[in-house]
This record gives structure tokens, C-alpha cells and sequence, in this order.
């Protein structure tokens, strides 16, 4: 019960008051950011109703183009897949009952979506923040259950029994919470969550190989989950190698970032559909 408290209450209000004061800083510090990230020779400085950009990148999409009310518009719908195939899941999971790890991992998943979108429609430094940090902390909670994935048989249903791993988990979210937001670690933050990604990838793919696990099923689910990385990372360095040309004049933008955002949206749904099979095997 305290650690439950610890999840959904208090570590949300710290995170989100030292967010918004660091936030407020920067807004006032700087019109447009002059170490800001960006993958052609002049930075996009479109205006719109979020103006002055002040997040640390700015992609490859050009700004305020549909709307003068959402930044990187494509960037901003595809990020909302995230949601819808979370909510998906997350009332499947009600339905037939499944764990209360996988709920939160659910959840986690629509606050990814919701945080890419803050982050992709407006460009502060805020939804930068709500979408970084929330890609961290889903996981995080996807980590702690791949490594106990066969440890809950005695507190089934139980999530939030405080134990070392949830202490860990909290504490590894609160201090990168901390050094990310005094400085938007853009390289940092891209290798450690790359890492994150393809080692929770190969712990999958390790719990697949026990004897239990080895289905038609759940095989076709791995291989499914791990050939969607091929075009998502395609989409993710295309879209920032081939911008400048994609945005000259006459050239098309095939929105790459947004496929981006698509895939992983897929994936992610793969990936937690294929840990719910093995976990009930």
C-alpha cells in the first residue's frame, strides 16, 4: 500500500513541480534555444500559438504547416496510436483479469503517447520533458516485470507489495528524473533508452526460450516484435539524415518520425501482448 502511494501520488507531484519550475526558467531564459537540435542548416522558426519554441530539438517536420495551434502536427496525430492501442489493451486486461503490473504498463504506455503529443504539438521544454521521461518510466516498469516473471506466484495480484525491485525502480526514476531535467541529455537520453529498448529485446527472446514458453503462438509474437525495430529505426534516422533534402523545394516529406512514433506504438503493443502470454503459460 505505501509503495502504491509512492507510485501513483507522490512521486508524480515531484516530478511534475520540479518539471514546471525548470520549465518556467527556461522559458524566460531563452526565446529560441540556442543549443537546441536540429537537422537542417537553419532552424525552422515558424511561429504559432506555442511560440517561442523552447525544447532542446526540433524535428525534422516543419512547424505550425496545418495548424497554427499544433507544432509538428503528423508528429502529434501518430503519437496518439500510442493511446489508442494502449487503452485497447488496458480494458482487455480488465476484462480477463490480468495482473495489475500489466495495467500500469498499460497506463504508462497512454502517458507515452500523451507526453509525445504535448511534446510534438507545442515544442516547450515541458512536453519534452512529459515525453522523455514518461519512455523511461514505461521502461522501467517493463524491466521490473520481465524480471519477475516468474516470482509473483506467491503475492499474484499484488503489484505493490513494497520489495526491493519497486524501491529500485522508484529510485532509478527519481534520479534520472533529476539529472534529465537540469540538463535535456538529447545523445544521453537516446543511448540510454536505446539500450533499455534492445535489452529488454533480448531479456524477451531469453524468458521465450524456457521450455513453458516455446508456442507457435508466442514465437510468431517475438518475431513479430522484434522485426518492427527494423523499420522503426529506419524511419527514426532517415527522417533526420534525409531532412533537409525531404524539405527543399519541391521535395516530399514522408513524415518519417511520424512512421516512427507508428511503429513503435505497434511494437510496444506486440512486445506486452507477448509478455501477458508468457506470463500466464
Amino acid at each position: 500500500m505505501l509503495s502504491s502511494i509512492l507510485i501513483i501520488q507522490i512521486l508524480p507531484n515531484i516530478v511534475f513541480r520540479t518539471i514546471t519550475i525548470e520549465a518556467r526558467t527556461v522559458s524566460s531564459e531563452h526565446t529560441y534555444r540556442p543549443d537546441v537540435k536540429h537537422f537542417e542548416s537553419e532552424l525552422d522558426r515558424s511561429t504559432g500559438y506555442w511560440s517561442p519554441s523552447t525544447s532542446s530539438i526540433d524535428w525534422c517536420e516543419r512547424n505550425y504547416v496545418v495548424t497554427q495551434y499544433i507544432a509538428e502536427f503528423w508528429n502529434f496525430l501518430s503519437s496518439l496510436v500510442f493511446c489508442l492501442l494502449s487503452g485497447i489493451l488496458f480494458f482487455q486486461a480488465l476484462y480477463y483479469r490480468i495482473e495489475n503490473r500489466f495495467l500500469l504498463l498499460c497506463l504508462s504506455y497512454m502517458f507515452v503517447g500523451l507526453g509525445s503529443a504535448f511534446f510534438h504539438g507545442t515544442l516547450t521544454y515541458l512536453g519534452q520533458m512529459a515525453d522523455e521521461l514518461s519512455m523511461i518510466y514505461s521502461m522501467i516498469i517493463w524491466w521490473f516485470i520481465l524480471f519477475r516473471m516468474d516470482k509473483f506466484n506467491k503475492i499474484r495480484n499484488k503489484m505493490y507489495r513494497l520489495d526491493l525491485g519497486i524501491v529500485f525502480a522508484i529510485f532509478y526514476g527519481i534520479l534520472w528524473t533529476y539529472m534529465h531535467s537540469l540538463k535535456t541529455f538529447i545523445v544521453i537520453f537516446q543511448i540510454h533508452f536505446g539500450l533499455m529498448v534492445f535489452g529488454a529485446m533480448l531479456k524477451s527472446i531469453f524468458i521465450y526460450r524456457q521450455t513453458q514458453h516455446r508456442t507457435r503462438y508466442i514465437m510468431c509474437l517475438i518475431t513479430i516484435y522484434v522485426t518492427l525495430l527494423v523499420p522503426a529505426l529506419t524511419s527514426w534516422i532517415l527522417d533526420q539524415e534525409l531532412c533537409e533534402r525531404m524539405n527543399t523545394a519541391g521535395g516530399f516529406n514522408p513524415q518519417l518520425h511520424a512512421w516512427w512514433h507508428v511503429f513503435c506504438a505497434i511494437d510496444s503493443h506486440v512486445g506486452l501482448v507477448c509478455t501477458e502470454a508468457m506470463r500466464l503459460l
